[in-house]
């Protein structure tokens, strides 16, 4: 089938993440993964290679990247959940050689009695963690995602904590007594996590903070979607800069605004019209801000307003210490409620680490989140301007003192335009206009 005639299946929260169709940049981690990798073979020891951001940065598709890196180089390769930090049947399943340990998840006796009635017995240990992983002479990669959830309450279960300490320091520090390296990828809380399990330091080079993507690279990445997967004819250069003003970097962004461009070529038989791009421009924005209201599902209306307060003053993308939102938070909540909430926001990608301070990781979600303000204190203006007229008809109630999640989705209809999306002055020339807050 020709390039242009490919069928395209709709994207979804599957195809959004995960190895990514096209990959640019990331040039230095690729670099440091590489190196760490180099030196422990001729070491013959290893350490851990931790990622960690916000969702929708690019995290499972640099795994993706350093995995072929190296297996191309020879190395073993093995996608581990937590529990192969602890349980030896876990950690072998993910080897694939739960054959070759078979029967040992308990001792296996072996008894004779002769005919004086006194018996031999002998007893096979029982294959740890530790002795699994040494058990090898190629070097081994192992692979875990989503690594953020070390840090939650009950993983490890108790009775086997120690046993994931001794693991990870035995990993960590190069004990193995073979290559072994722990390629681990997370939400911006998995230091830390793994901090309670006493890895707190990490080699400069073995710690990464993921963040958007250079220039270059997004653009590269923009024109791969276009010409590789939409087959467009003629220079794209103007689709690039449109798309990338929209994408701030941000490799989520890049698909979902990619995907659409692509299928829209692709039904514009290789042209790229400017009618076509203002089709692209809505459906991707749809897009970004259905991914925005996915990483504020698990928190009350409440608590999203009221930190959408608290930075509505901070220009989009600054940042901002974390004395602002938790003092604030403490006054409505006590301090202890009111740090796991930030850490909370942390967990979901609703902020990130910048350096010593924090940051809405996506100017367009800050942007966001204060439309979302707006648009809810509006909303409660209205309702109580209801009740003050009825004050028999009951609209708002106390438990909806600042705005629940049901009164920022109740007007959200999926057949209404976005609230940017209403803005007819933005054509393809006029979005220059908006790159001040893009970088």
């Amino acid at each position: 089938m020709a390039e242009s005639q490919r069928p395209y299946a709709p994207l979804t929260a599957a195809t959004d993440r995960g190895p990514t169709r096209y990959f640019h940049g990331r040039k230095k981690i690729l670099d440091d993964f590489a190196g760490l990798a180099e030196r422990a073979i001729h070491s013959n020891s290893g350490s851990t290679f931790l990622i960690q951001g916000a969702p929708g940065v690019g995290k499972t598709a640099l795994l993706g990247q350093c995995e072929k890196r190296a297996s191309s180089h020879g190395w073993e390769i093995a996608h581990i959940e937590v529990g192969g930090l602890w349980d030896p049947n876990s950690l072998l399943d993910s080897l694939g050689r739960g054959e070759k340990y078979k029967g040992t998840e308990r001792s296996a006796q072996i008894g004779f009695k002769n005919l004086l009635g006194w018996a031999w017995k002998s007893t096979r240990p029982r294959a740890t963690v530790k002795t699994i992983l040494k058990d090898g002479d190629e070097p081994l990669l192992l692979i875990l995602d989503e690594a953020h959830a070390l840090g939650k309450d009950d993983v490890p279960p108790s009775q086997y904590r120690a046993s994931a300490i001794g693991v990870l320091e035995a990993i960590h520090n190069g004990k193995l007594e073979r290559p072994v390296v722990f390629l681990a990828a997370g939400l911006g809380t998995t230091k830390a996590s793994f901090g309670t399990l006493e890895i707190s330091r990490f080699a400069e080079d073995c710690f990464v903070e993921l963040g958007a993507l250079d220039k270059e690279s997004e653009r590269a990445v923009i024109r791969d979607w276009l010409t590789k997967e939409g087959g467009a004819k003629g220079d794209p250069a103007v689709w690039i800069d449109a798309i990338a003003q929209e994408t701030h970097g941000w490799p989520q962004h890049i698909t979902a605004y990619g995907d659409a461009a692509a299928r829209q070529i692709q039904k514009d038989h290789g042209e790229m019209a400017p009618a076509g791009l203002e089709v692209v421009y809505q459906l991707g924005m749809e897009r970004r801000e259905a991914y925005y209201r996915q990483r504020v599902d698990d928190f009350s209306g409440d608590d999203v307003i009221r930190l959408a307060g608290l930075i509505a003053d901070i220009g989009s993308g600054k940042p901002f210490n974390q004395g602002l939102v938790v003092e604030s938070l403490s006054e409505k909540y006590g301090s202890e409620k009111a740090e796991k909430l930030f850490q909370k926001f942390l967990k979901k990608g609703v902020i990130a680490a910048d350096g010593f301070l924090y940051s809405v990781p996506v100017p367009s979600m800050h942007d966001w989140m204060k439309s979302e303000l707006k648009r809810t204190q509006e909303r409660i203006r209205e309702m109580k301007e209801t009740q003050d007229r009825n004050p028999d008809v009951k609209t708002i109630g106390p438990a909806q003192e600042v705005s629940p999640s049901n009164v920022v989705r109740e007007e959200r209809n999926p057949h209404k335009q976005p609230m940017q999306s209403t803005k007819k002055d933005r054509g393809v020339q006029g979005r220059g206009s908006y790159s001040g807050l893009e970088r």
